[in-house]
């Protein structure tokens, strides 16, 4: 992140100089274009703030937990009968490979299937590998998290919340 910054600084600098030199305003009232000097000034303002729009460096890794509990589905059959024919309580973590959230909430879920094996089902149903499958359940925003019961919905999470919350939701359906 500190090289993009620099580099839009310096770049931002060059071109405001630049604009500074050959423009045309001699009168003082423009601040880009009345001298070299604060031409840079102000390039390198806006080169910083350019480069700084361009996020992804300051979230840091995201963290990657194993689970051989956690069911991938990616398919209206695989839908059916690892969530709506489940004879457990189900939490499906409706998600898309491109959505940053739903990067966030990946180790959450990973580490949910780890604690709850056994005892409910934790999936992850891929929007990219089967779109068709946001319509029947209404999904306009993920990650959606939706618990079922005998196939039917019983509550609803949509953005990233705390894995706490998500546990709280499980145990009360556990303990029915």
């Amino acid at each position: 992140m500190a090289v993009r910054l620099i580099i839009g600084i310096v770049i931002g600098m060059g071109i405001g100089a630049l604009m500074g030199h050959f423009g045309h305003c001699s009168g003082g009232g423009c601040p880009l274009t009345a001298n070299p000097y604060r031409g840079a000034i102000y390039g390198g303002v806006m080169g910083a703030l350019f480069a700084m729009s361009f996020g992804g460096g300051m979230s840091g890794p995201i963290e990657t937990v194993e689970s051989r509990a956690l069911i991938h589905v990616d398919c209206a059959a695989d839908f059916e009968r690892y969530v709506l024919q489940a004879d457990k309580p189900v939490l499906a973590d409706f998600f898309s490979e491109r959505c940053g959230p739903c990067r966030r909430l990946a180790p959450v879920v990973a580490r949910i299937a780890n604690k709850y094996e056994g005892r409910a089902v934790v999936c992850k149903v891929s929007l990219d590998a089967a779109p068709d499958l946001a319509a029947p359940y209404g999904i306009r925003g993920i990650p959606a998290v939706i618990f079922f019961e005998n196939g039917k919905e019983s509550e609803r999470m949509v953005g990233l919340r705390a894995q706490a919350s998500y546990e709280k939701v499980l145990e009360s359906m556990l303990t029915k």
